[in-house]
């Protein structure tokens, strides 16, 4: 008698699924368009919601696993800041584009201390600070040149 295998999603099957889908391409990145923000939010099943404020907008995605990536545009839609939180780090090359590299290099000469890092990436234009513990990761990314006058890197929460 032949054993038929069926697909199924068990815990550790819903885990891995939440993990892929958090970690999805996500559309818009530092320096791109904000007009691709409502895609992103149908890439990571999440919801969306945006806060327009004097001199920028907040784009926050919010996942069903608790992610949360907010996503900073100028009024013309240019994305000049990224931040996220949550229970799995989110794609970071997506979210920080052609500024990916940049972060890459510098990043990978860090040591990596354990289940607990920080790091702060500063070159050139770009700024990352992240820290990462075990199911909790959270940072914040901005190129400085693309800031709006008047905003501060405390207004990125």
């Amino acid at each position: 008698m032949r054993s038929r295998l069926r697909p199924t999603i068990a815990l550790g099957g819903f885990s891995l699924l939440i993990a892929l889908l958090w970690q999805a391409p996500a559309q818009a990145h530092l320096g791109g368009d904000a007009s691709s923000i409502d895609a992103d939010r149908q890439v990571l099943h999440a919801q969306l919601r945006t806060v327009p404020m004097q001199q920028y907008s907040v784009h926050e995605i919010t996942t069903e696993a608790g992610g949360e990536v907010r996503e900073y545009a100028t009024p013309q839609g240019t994305v000049f800041a990224v931040t996220w939180r949550g229970p799995l780090p989110p794609d970071l090359q997506q979210l920080f584009g052609s500024y990916y590299q940049q972060y890459q290099s510098v990043a990978t000469a860090h040591p990596r201390p354990g289940m607990h890092r920080q790091l702060r990436v500063a070159t050139g234009d770009l700024i990352v600070q992240s820290t990462a513990r075990p199911r909790s990761f959270g940072g914040k990314a901005y190129v400085q040149s693309l800031m709006p006058a008047g905003v501060s890197i405390a207004d990125l929460q």
